[in-house]
């Protein structure tokens, strides 16, 4: 039994820590072997790094990856020999510990010269873009013939998606906090523009990119820490794991590659 103490967030943490516990058991038993879209997305950065390749992270933030994962992604980043990292907020910069060589700059106006890159990186961004046409071609500018974009993002027609977009920004702060335990520093307006696979698609053929892979990923409960929530969402993520479901997944996971000019002609 959980005895509060003199210290209340150790209470907390502790609170935190068993029901966690608890989801991990109910995940196990209700979907065995999911594997989180972070995860995915991780295995997918893994297979693209190696030590000649110019990439840059638009939006870094505070982490390339999630908080928990930054061994392994001190890992990654040391596989290159040239990351660069941009993101418009000058604290999450500071933050930052990872990546050495980082840039204040929003996506639409990159401070970098034409074919800069041979990968640009954005996890969680893309829902965040205003203008993703235009933005997505200033990405086109800097990256060489034949470079890559790994995106991940959130499945706009799906839940939990279609859950917080209605939602007030003060609820959406409180639900930030309570469901992934974010600061309300770390939550910035959202638009899901880009947010869909027809989405990625058209812009990707207006930007002048091929779409060379698409991933519709199933992925950990939102409700997590509230166990009768979490077990009827697990069975949920469980009946869109077929592949007959894969468009009701909650995020995506794109690869598009630059085409030359000529093969744009």
């Amino acid at each position: 039994m959980l005895r509060l103490g003199r210290d209340p967030s150790a209470d907390v943490s502790g609170l935190v820590y068993g029901l966690r516990r608890l989801y991990w058991r109910m995940e196990r038993r209700i979907v065995p072997g999911l594997q989180a879209a972070p995860r995915q997305y991780e295995e997918a950065l893994e297979r693209f790094i190696r030590p000649s390749i110019r990439w840059l992270d638009v939006g870094c933030g505070r982490h390339l990856l999630g908080p928990w994962r930054l061994e392994a992604e001190r890992s990654l980043v040391s596989r290159s020999d040239r990351v660069f990292g941009v993101d418009p907020d000058l604290a999450s910069l500071r933050d930052n510990t990872t990546i050495q060589r980082r840039c204040l700059a929003r996506v639409g106006a990159l401070p970098f010269k034409n074919d800069s890159f041979d990968l640009v990186t954005a996890n969680m961004v893309c829902e965040h873009l205003r203008e993703p046409e235009r933005e997505i071609a200033e990405i086109w500018r800097l990256l060489a013939d034949g470079g890559l974009v790994l995106l991940h993002t959130p499945n706009r027609w799906t839940f939990p998606t279609l859950f917080l977009t209605p939602m007030p920004q003060g609820l959406k702060y409180i639900a930030a906090a309570a469901l992934e335990g974010r600061s309300k520093r770390d939550v910035f307006p959202a638009y899901y523009r880009l947010n869909s696979s027809k989405a990625i698609r058209g812009v990707a053929a207006r930007c002048g990119f091929d779409v060379v892979s698409i991933q519709m990923s199933a992925t950990g409960a939102v409700f997590a820490l509230v166990p009768p929530l979490a077990a009827l969402e697990l069975c949920w993520i469980r009946l869109i794991s077929s592949k007959w479901a894969a468009g009701a997944r909650p995020n995506i996971i794109a690869v598009l590659q630059k085409r030359a000019p000529a093969a744009q002609a």
